[in-house]
């Protein structure tokens, strides 16, 4: 589990926004059948919505996206960043 601190606010448009959306995008299964799929006894199966079946994740939203090929580097600048104010 990660808390990461980001100092916007929230929308569409936002630090926060872009990591959701990529988030999302990285982890759905909707457009991949080699992504990591949940067990054979997971509630989202019985899910009326497809995509929440098909993506793996109970999330409409941006499931069917492809993740910005910079966002772990993103992240990883984030996270050094805040590991670096939390030991000052």
């Amino acid at each position: 589990m990660l808390a990461l601190e980001v100092p916007d606010e929230p929308g569409p448009d936002s630090l926060r926004g872009y990591i959701e959306r990529n988030a999302i995008a990285l982890l759905s299964g909707f457009n991949s059948s080699e992504a990591d799929k949940p067990s054979n006894h997971w509630l989202g199966y019985h899910c009326p919505r497809d995509r929440v079946r098909r993506s793996g994740l109970w999330n409409n939203n941006h499931v069917d996206e492809t993740y910005d090929s910079q966002f772990l580097g993103i992240m990883e600048q984030l996270m050094l960043q805040q590991a670096s104010f939390e030991n000052e």
